[in-house]
């Protein structure tokens, strides 16, 4: 390669150089790579014909037998050295962001998770982080109806989840007290509410993480614990969720907010009437006869 295709360029005229390669296809034969080169100093006019004759070139030779193509505007880059180089960065994966790198590295992680206090074999593929044991504890209590409420967090650096609060009673409005401004959570809630003189007990699986508080990291990996966290709990737990909901901003978390989750059709919360479609327009009523001003002489 190197032998062959120096002596052929012009380094400051463009041109098409086809070059067989060893590797044979089935349905064409042999290979070919394309080297479109096109010199950064050669006249506008003609960089421009053979950019835009490159895919009609590609067409006429036949497209299933060029299977590799480099675009060279120097002469150092029409060497074998650049050809390996780029055969490499073809089957390079592609580049991903930092976001796209952390979600990546979250989701490669294979953890179980302990889910009994007595059994700790039993495990559960899928969980980012095991469950810690006052977690267990927790759910158990709310299972029972002894608690109401559990609030989860997630420690990175112990790669567990932890319970961060419960207790019993909470309201809505309560449970935004007990809420960060910078970090994400994992609510658990037995909303006990009135409907047509009837006490209702829905339970909700809830998803708060700030907007603008909490890092992107932090929110990428209770995003991605989000769904194997319901699993586990409802699988597991036996805790089936009348309704799974995200938070962006706490303030959301009202009493009214909730009902109205669970009962949109209702208003006995807000006490405020429906929007209702507006009346047609009345009719005008039946014809009138308009006396005629013609002359009765004619």
């Amino acid at each position: 390669f190197d032998k062959m295709i120096p002596p052929l360029i012009d380094k400051h005229r463009p041109a098409y150089y086809f070059v067989r390669l060893d590797t044979i296809s089935e349905l064409s034969g042999h290979n070919w790579l394309l080297i479109v080169y096109i010199p950064d100093d050669a006249k506008v006019r003609e960089r421009m014909l053979y950019a835009s004759t490159v895919a009609t070139l590609k067409r006429e030779f036949g497209l299933t037998y060029i299977t590799q193509e480099i675009r060279a505007s120097s002469v150092h880059e029409m060497t074998s050295h650049s050809f390996h180089q780029h055969v490499r960065s073809q089957a390079a994966p592609p580049p991903r962001t930092m976001r796209e790198e952390e979600m990546f590295e979250i989701q490669q992680r294979e953890v179980t998770a302990d889910i009994s206090i007595d059994s700790r074999h039993q495990t559960l593929q899928g969980l980012t982080f095991p469950l810690d044991e006052n977690v267990v504890e927790a759910l158990h209590l709310f299972k029972k109806q002894n608690v109401d409420y559990v609030q989860l967090e997630i420690d990175h650096e112990q790669e567990r989840i932890l319970l961060a609060h419960s207790e019993s009673h909470a309201t809505p409005e309560h449970i935004q007290k007990c809420l960060p401004n910078n970090a994400g959570r994992y609510h658990i809630y037995r909303f006990k509410h009135n409907l047509h003189e009837q006490t209702l007990n829905s339970l909700f699986f809830l998803y708060s993480v700030p907007g603008h508080g909490s890092k992107i990291k932090q929110r990428m990996l209770y995003a991605s614990c989000k769904e194997s966290v319901i699993d586990t709990i409802e699988k597991k737990f036996g805790i089936s969720f009348d309704r799974k909901l995200e938070l962006c901003d706490i303030s959301d978390l009202t009493h009214d907010y909730l009902f109205q989750q669970l009962h949109p059709e209702s208003i006995a919360s807000t006490g405020k009437p429906s929007f209702a479609k507006p009346k047609a327009p009345s009719s005008r009523g039946p014809r009138r006869l308009v006396k005629s001003n013609e002359n009765p002489d004619e």
